[in-house]
Formats: C-alpha cells, structure tokens, sequence
C-alpha cells in the first residue's frame, strides 16, 4: 500500500512539474466555421491563433512579421491566392501583406505563408489580422 501510495504521488508531483515548467502541449485553437475557405485563421497580435482552419500555427520572428503554417498537404500555395486583413483598430490605417514564396524568416518553409503588418506610416507593426486562402 505504501510502494503504490508513493509511485501514486511521484507520477502526480512529476506531471504538476511538466505542466508548471510549460512543457506541456498547448491545445489546438478552435476550428473556424469557413465552409468556402481552403485556409483560415484569426491571428492576435503577439501570433497566437484564435480559430483556423487548416493553420496548425503561427510564429512571429519579429514585429509585424509572422509565418502561417498551413497543415493541409493538399494545398498549393504556389497556386493559392490568400488575402489578409487587419483585425480591429490596432494598425488603423496601415495594411497586410502576404506573401506564397517561401520566405526566409520563416525558414524557407513551402507550407508556410509569410504575413507582414505595417502601421499607417509604414513601419512593421505588431497587430491582429485575418488570414484566408480562397
């Protein structure tokens, strides 16, 4: 009883420990309702992905630059025609770019997508945004 009580307490003191050193998994964003869309994410200002579909994340290198990995292995992103649009106030008056080629801050990737925010002067800037790919 003593043996099993204690193997009980050490599996449970180990995983307290993996959560609270944040190695735990971070759970898949929520999917997005975007019947006509292939790809869709709504993306916060520091990167995290609030839905998607078809986006199994999103990285920021740097301000106003982020990497949209997209999951779906059927996609042709060399043939895609993905738009982008600020999300709320944040940038009023700046714009979105996103770019299909890989891309050197995101490593190159093939399946990643390269979106960079600029403020209404035309510096990077970190803000919301939309993502899709029609």
């Amino acid at each position: 009883m003593r043996k099993r009580l204690s193997a009980t307490v050490a599996i449970l003191a180990a995983s307290l420990l993996a959560v609270g050193s944040g190695s735990a998994v971070a759970a898949d964003p929520p999917k997005a309702i975007a019947p006509y869309a292939q790809a869709a994410a709504s993306v916060t200002a520091n990167g995290d992905v609030l839905i998607a579909k078809n986006v199994d994340k999103v990285t920021k290198p740097d301000t106003g630059r982020y990497c949209v990995h997209i999951s779906d292995p059927d996609i042709d992103l060399a043939r895609s025609i993905p738009t982008g649009t600020l999300n709320g106030y944040e940038a009023k008056g700046g714009s979105v770019r996103v770019y299909t080629s890989p891309a050197g801050i995101c490593g190159n990737d093939p399946d990643t997508v390269y979106v960079s925010v600029f403020n209404k002067d035309g510096a990077f800037t970190n803000a919301a945004f939309f993502f899709s790919i029609q």
